[in-house]
């Protein structure tokens, strides 16, 4: 296979999908989603196995990852990026 998934999205209403191979800035990460292929410009490293923004996420939205809410954006977070504790806050601190 020419472009294979390296990571997952499970739910159309998710904003984050997770790697499934580390994933370096330039790479494209690849999933699919309503079965078609999605595909997001990485922006910096994604370890194995962590999250990375599928669409712009602004300052204060809610992350969603399996359909369900998992934080709060503490900052905008742009297409490609990490997402990690460093940039969510806790859904038990967030309104929802």
């Amino acid at each position: 296979m020419k472009n294979p998934v390296n990571a997952i999205l499970i739910n159309e209403s998710d904003n984050v999908a997770t790697a499934l191979v580390e994933l370096l800035q330039g790479d494209v990460g690849r999933y699919l989603t309503q079965g078609q292929m999605g595909e997001t410009s990485i922006t910096e490293i994604i370890p194995k196995y962590h999250k990375f923004a599928v669409r712009d996420i602004p300052k204060n939205q809610l992350v969603r990852k399996y359909g369900e809410v998992i934080g709060q954006a503490v900052h905008d977070i742009h297409r490609g990026s990490h997402v990690h504790v460093h940039n969510i806050i806790s859904p038990r601190r967030c309104d929802r």
